[in-house]
């Protein structure tokens, strides 16, 4: 088992199982997909959950957490208006996917406001390590 040792590894760690959940979640959906563009782009986001959960659970670095923000505000941009699937047979199918899309925007809502603490808390604590230093000279 791996050992945590501090409440932010703990944290960290916790949002790479959320990533990884979203990963789920679009593999559920994959074997809905209208057509085959929309399956591809769906893998490819299963890959980038996948990648953000590997990169949350090794090191949390502010590159992924910034990546983890945008690609969950997209997703939720990208959902939201978007209106229920008519391509599927079925009203159970129907509300299974509804809840699913519901969970997947919920799950992503979470994703960016931890995100968004994590960033602000970090570049707040090391402001040099986030901004460029005006005073060098190119």
């Amino acid at each position: 088992m791996f050992a945590v040792t501090t409440p932010a590894t703990l944290g960290r760690r916790t949002c790479a199982v959320l990533a990884a959940a979203s990963a789920a979640l679009h593999g559920v959906m994959l074997g809905h997909a209208a057509n085959p563009a929309i399956a591809v782009l769906m893998a490819a986001m299963i890959g980038a959950c996948l990648y953000c959960a590997r990169d949350l659970w090794l090191r949390g670095t502010l590159r992924t957490w910034c990546i983890v923000a945008l690609m969950n505000l997209a997703m939720v941009a990208l959902h939201l208006p978007a209106p229920v699937h008519h391509h599927v047979a079925g009203a159970a199918t129907v509300e299974q996917q509804s809840t699913i899309m519901a969970l997947a925007t919920a799950l992503s809502l979470v994703e960016v406001g931890v995100a968004a603490g994590v960033l602000w808390f970090r570049t707040r604590r090391h402001p040099t390590s986030a901004r460029y230093n005006s005073t060098r000279s190119p």
